[in-house]
């Protein structure tokens, strides 16, 4: 875990002099787990740490530059591009308990030190006016309007759209999202797995969003998307209505949730020149994005049906049919 040292440029004063004049400097603080999994929920592949860098350096020299994670929960590449941008990796395992009924609870203790880190930096390093926090989380509200409010600092707040606090904006009266340009030849080399996967479903059977987001690997270059982005595309998808829903019953007379292309399928019109959004205007929740609960499945509803439990027995009875 790397240590907060608050007077490791306490006396450095107000950034490097340049020919007689003093470049401006950033304090840039990431909430990695909130970014991270926003970006992989909206775009379906790993953010880029280097992009985050070129953001910040727009602002100044980076004289602190930090990423707050449980990172034993994420891939070593990507701790490892933080360090070939320049971020330090802050290390905070993540707290795990266990409550009455044997459910494993899991407390996020990088937050609260990300936190506390900035408050100290902007106290330790006075002569830092900007901070760039890379977040969408509103828990944050409170830490931005006291930079802003009481310690007069510049405040920008930098997460991934669809996923930023409105309030946590309007606290620190500046934005500059993070953008990604969505790559077309992934999109449709997505839609065309899914519509082979529905072609290969033995009759019978419908296509669900679990069985779904297990099964498209078998027809995808692990290249162009790797297997472990898989359900965030496919929940991209349904976000986006590219992929439907509407209650129906298999061959099997079991009642579930069929997951399927669309709108005016025919390949999304070849990979969505004409699309137009099934849900035009859909609220977002700003809930939907707390920690942990990236994952989580919006569209299952149990007041219709238990699609997991209705998809588990299809595919159960699947796997008895291919095993024959």
């Amino acid at each position: 875990m790397s240590d907060f040292n608050s007077g490791s440029n306490a006396g450095s004063g107000g950034g490097r002099a340049s020919g007689g004049q003093t470049e401006p400097e950033v304090a840039v603080f990431v909430d990695f787990e909130n970014i991270r999994y926003s970006t992989i929920n909206s775009f379906g592949r790993e953010p880029d740490p280097i992009t985050w860098r070129d953001k910040a350096l727009k602002y100044g020299l980076m004289a602190v530059a930090r990423a707050y994670a449980d990172f034993d929960q994420h891939p070593l590449p990507v701790r490892n591009r933080l360090d070939v941008a320049g971020f330090e990796a802050q290390h905070y395992p993540a707290k795990r308990t266990t409550d009455n009924q044997g459910r494993e609870k899991i407390v996020s203790r990088s937050d609260l030190n990300f936190a506390i880190d900035i408050i100290n930096t902007a106290l330790a390093r006075p002569d830092i006016k900007t901070f760039l926090l890379f977040t969408g989380d509103k828990d944050f509200i409170r830490v931005v309007t006291t930079l802003r409010n009481r310690l007069g600092k510049r405040v920008v707040i930098s997460g991934v759209p669809g996923s930023v606090s409105p309030d946590l904006v309007a606290a620190a009266g500046e934005e500059d999202p993070l953008q990604m340009s969505q790559s077309v030849d992934v999109d449709l080399a997505v839609i065309l797995a899914i519509d082979a996967y529905v072609k290969q479903l033995h009759p019978g059977f419908v296509p669900t969003q679990s069985h779904m987001s297990r099964t498209l690997w078998r027809f995808l270059d692990r290249a162009l998307l790797p297997s472990e982005h898989i359900e965030a595309k496919v929940m991209e998808f349904l976000r986006k209505g590219i992929l439907t829903k509407r209650q129906t019953v298999n061959g099997q007379n079991q009642e579930l949730v069929t997951t399927e292309l669309s709108p005016a399928h025919p390949l999304v019109q070849q990979a969505l020149p004409g699309y137009v959004s099934a849900f035009p205007g859909l609220p977002i929740d700003e809930d939907e994005y707390d920690e942990y609960d990236e994952y989580d499945d919006e569209y299952d509803d149990d007041d219709f049906v238990d699609e997991e439990a209705a998809s588990e027995a299809q595919d159960q009875q699947f796997i008895a049919i291919e095993n024959r």
